[in-house]
């Protein structure tokens, strides 16, 4: 395909699902030749419109390629798909006029143009591998996603940037571009939250439907205070279909952008969410707030009800009572040298009886024998799971790093027979599957089978290291004791 071919198809395909004017064809036309170095065209007849621009970019590099230009393919795609889209004042405005008809609608078409601007990477995620475990979790390995460390996110924390924008997830961000780095299709929506400027976009490479950030147009690091509760109440309010988040503020419990404050959310239920509770609580101070112990591998609690206010109460006054709690004989201290380690992540939803909020509680403690995290994925399952368990994995959707689709597949040779030794960087998982092969030889199905069950172990197990009242005599016997500061009483069931 000619350039001037791809230059109409791309035209062509930004009329049909971008929402360009007639009348701005022959514009946008032109920023393309000028974005592609060129000063002629000749008018070329264009094919079947396709619902990605995937292949019209695709044929755009190839030809450029051929050519011998030098190029970065993402930052051009980006400086493309611009030139033909929305401007960020246009796009909030579409947005209005069909969020005014329906929340769900809006935020529906939001996402699509998303995906149509080659924003959100929906090939590159397609791509990903997912699968439900037998035991409710969401396994996928996210062959887009880098793997971060805990030593990298602490880092990330301490460090005070002064650049421009001053971190990835800035509201700047919004058409910028530098070297190696851009955002020139991003477009965000404004979202005001416990009367502060907030907006939302969508994630590039989303885990989920519709997943996307609720930013901080203000560049704080992240925080949890009643505050934190009420801008979740006040987001599911706007996005009444959404459930939204925060990460916990610490590193070694808490997500990978710390240094701005954020949430994470979207249009799914989560396997957590799926769950129950196993303990009913009942709190003197909050009668009408139906509070319980969640059915679930961490330590969650429930709060549902009417007023949300009476939640945020209740809510605040259990999340104050964990940042004080200790409970030395299960690992528990809330302060060391001055450094705080309790703290939670709050998941908030609309319902039909009125508001719902999850409480995961987090402790980011380390030791000699967990040097890690007492509470996170311990060394026997860093194979698997090295990074940080973020909000989205503590409810149940573990994103796995793409590595694993490369050693796992050694694995599964290893099982078949087809390679005698697990070697190099696959040699660590030798102790976990050498149990598995005991001297036999597996069909391609039994190895895969084999490989998926011990995959999904490994994240109950991951799930269960970052409880932080064990089920064992002494995390019970802590757990009673905090719900009980916390002026619970249990009304039905067993710790």
């Amino acid at each position: 395909m000619t350039l001037d071919r791809c230059v109409a198809s791309l035209v062509q395909y930004a009329r049909e699902y971008l929402m360009l004017d007639a009348r701005d064809a022959i514009y946008c036309r032109n920023r393309l030749l000028e974005a592609l170095g060129r000063e002629e065209y000749a008018e070329e007849e264009t094919g079947a419109t396709p619902e990605l621009p995937d292949g019209i970019l695709h044929e755009i590099f190839s030809a450029l390629e051929a050519e011998g230009r030098a190029f970065d393919r993402a930052t051009l795609g980006e400086k493309l798909m611009d030139a033909v889209m929305l401007r960020p004042s246009e796009y909030e405005e579409e947005f209005a006029r069909r969020y005014a008809l329906s929340p769900q609608n809006a935020t529906e078409w939001a996402y699509a143009y998303a995906v149509h601007s080659d924003y959100v990477k929906k090939s590159a995620i397609d791509k990903n591998i997912r699968w439900r475990a037998q035991n409710g979790l969401e396994i996928t390995i996210n062959l887009s996603k880098p793997e971060k460390n805990n030593a990298d996110l602490q880092k990330q924390l301490t460090q005070a940037s002064t650049a421009y924008p001053k971190c990835t997830i800035c509201r700047e961000n919004e058409g910028y571009e530098r070297r190696g780095f851009s955002r020139r299709n991003m477009r965000t929506l404004s979202l005001p939250l416990g009367g502060e400027p907030w907006f939302w976009q969508y994630s590039p490479y989303a885990y989920f439907n519709e997943h996307g950030i609720a930013v901080s147009c203000r560049h704080t690091p992240m925080h949890l205070d009643r505050g934190t509760v009420e801008k979740l109440f006040d987001f599911v309010e706007f996005f009444p279909h959404y459930f939204i988040g925060n990460n916990a503020p610490l590193p070694r419990v808490g997500g990978s952008i710390l240094m701005h404050d954020h949430f994470q959310g979207g249009k799914e239920t989560l396997p957590m969410q799926q769950r129950g509770v196993r303990v009913t609580l009942v709190s003197a101070a909050h009668p009408s707030v139906k509070a319980g112990v969640l059915d679930w591998y961490n330590s969650a609690l429930r709060m549902e009800g009417g007023s949300r206010d009476e939640i945020a109460s209740l809510a605040e006054e259990t999340i104050k009572t964990w940042e004080r709690f200790s409970a030395p004989e299960a690992d528990i201290l809330p302060f060391t040298d001055g450094e705080a380690h309790n703290t939670a992540s709050c998941i908030a939803r609309k319902t039909e009886k009125g508001y719902l909020l999850d409480i995961i509680l987090r402790n980011n403690r380390t030791s000699q024998e967990h040097p890690a995290g007492i509470f996170h994925a311990h060394a026997e399952y860093h194979p698997v799971k090295s990074e940080s368990i973020g909000l989205i994995e503590a409810m149940g959707l573990f994103i796995l790093p793409p590595r694993l689709y490369r050693q796992l597949g050694a694995v599964k040779r290893y099982l078949t027979g087809a390679c005698s030794a697990l070697e190099g960087d696959t040699a660590q998982f030798a102790p976990m599957f050498d149990p598995v092969k005991n001297g036999k030889t597996l069909r391609d199905d039994e190895a895969e089978t084999a490989i998926r069950t011990k995959i999904e172990d490994v994240c109950t197990h991951i799930l269960e290291n970052t409880a932080v009242f064990r089920r064992d005599e002494a995390g019970t016997k802590a757990f009673g004791q905090f719900l009980a500061a916390a002026g619970f009483k249990i009304k039905e069931g067993t710790l």
